[in-house]
């Protein structure tokens, strides 16, 4: 399903919107209409095992990293893979179609608390704190921020990187939260 998903995003921010019936989504990913539906019950789903991919991959490398290196230095390579990845206009593009779509912007919120879920684990983890310490809660939310705006920033070609402007929110914390 991550082909039809990725499939399904490109034709969305080619064209800069969602408006595409089930039928041609379908037709476009080479799924039967019944088997899109069956696995994307409303359209703009389709875009989520693509973008939980995305997301599985940041957590994953994260995890990887040696628990004796800084956070805070761990958490800016892994989203400078991810950020710089995209190109500026297609960032701008997602962006527009995801705020110009309320069920787009929904599929995009669940991530965000599934990120933010996810950052808290590996922040416990590394930090031997419990999963549900305000600490690591705190710090999951804040790098999901942290990413948001970096996403923002790239969306208005400011000049600057994502990962510059993701490490810059991250630095405007202190220390304190990541140690």
């Amino acid at each position: 399903m991550l082909d039809a998903s990725r499939a399904v995003l490109a034709l969305f921010l080619r064209h800069g919107h969602t408006d595409f019936s089930v039928r041609e989504l379908a037709e476009h990913t080479g799924l039967a209409e019944r088997t899109f539906y069956r696995y994307f019950p409303r359209k703009e789903d389709a875009v989520r095992p693509y973008l939980s991919a995305g997301l599985a991959h940041l957590l994953a490398t994260v995890a990887a990293q040696p628990a004796d290196r800084p956070l805070r230095d761990v958490l800016c390579d892994a989203h400078a893979d991810l950020l710089d990845a995209t190109d500026d206009e297609s960032t701008r593009t997602f962006l527009a179609v995801m705020a110009s779509t309320e069920r787009l912007r929904a599929v995009w919120l669940a991530l965000v608390e599934e990120a933010e879920r996810g950052l808290a684990e590996l922040v416990a983890t590394r930090l031997d704190l419990g999963v549900d310490a305000t600490r690591a809660r705190l710090a999951g939310a804040v790098v999901v921020a942290a990413g948001r705006l970096a996403l923002d920033a790239a969306s208005r070609a400011d000049g600057r990187r994502p990962s510059q402007v993701f490490a810059e929110c991250l630095d405007l914390l202190g220390p304190e939260l990541l140690r």
